[in-house]
């Protein structure tokens, strides 16, 4: 009879390492699949399911029977899968979309305003001021509404694909990304305010 995953992992926990391995051979593919419904590219899912491994290499021994394994590293490869988003954003911010209350937008102007080249060194560092609050602001949103605003605004996932991925009904994925919005809006109003004026 088949060993389960669960019991490959009491054995891993148990300091059998090959309990690891067939692990790893029976879970790698479908932890690639769903690094890809995030990342998109091949090489960057890989690289989330290594990470996925590697943590849980060093947390074996925070699993517990009465959790399904593959739940387990489905929460993981979903964490670590929207660090990297988080991670490639910060590298190169440049959203698809407004923050307008509209949650189906997917095109429109760019949150941080101004051109991508300045040749005035303060409007420089007034741009970087920008994406670094809007940046905090994004970090500081509750899940799933940070999930939400990353995938629709960052990677033009539509709402039924977020819906799909986040378990949650259209309406409500709708409802989560305009009340994001309008925390965002309400958030950066001020500081947007004052750019405008410092540009003027």
């Amino acid at each position: 009879m088949e060993v389960d995953d669960e019991e490959l992992m009491r054995r891993f926990q148990g300091g059998d390492t090959s309990a690891f391995d067939m692990l790893v051979e029976r879970n790698l593919d479908a932890v690639v699949r769903q690094a890809r419904r995030y990342v998109r590219d091949l090489a960057g899912a890989e690289d989330v399911a290594q990470d996925v491994f590697l943590r849980v290499w060093k947390s074996r021994d925070r699993f517990r029977e009465a959790v399904s394994f593959r739940g387990w590293i489905s929460k993981m490869t979903t964490r670590i899968a929207l660090n990297e988003l988080r991670t490639r954003h910060r590298k190169r911010w440049k959203p698809r979309s407004s923050l307008s209350s509209n949650p189906d937008a997917v095109v429109g102007v760019d949150w941080v305003g101004g051109s991508d080249r300045t040749i005035d060194p303060a409007q420089d560092l007034l741009k970087v001021e920008r994406i670094e609050t809007v940046q905090d602001a994004i970090e500081r949103l509750p899940e799933p509404a940070r999930q939400a605003i990353l995938l629709q605004n960052f990677e033009g996932w539509s709402v039924t694909r977020i819906a799909e991925t986040l378990g949650l009904t259209v309406p409500a994925t709708k409802s989560v990304l305009f009340r994001a919005r309008r925390k965002l809006l309400s958030e950066l109003a001020s500081f947007m305010n004052e750019g405008h004026h410092d540009e003027s």
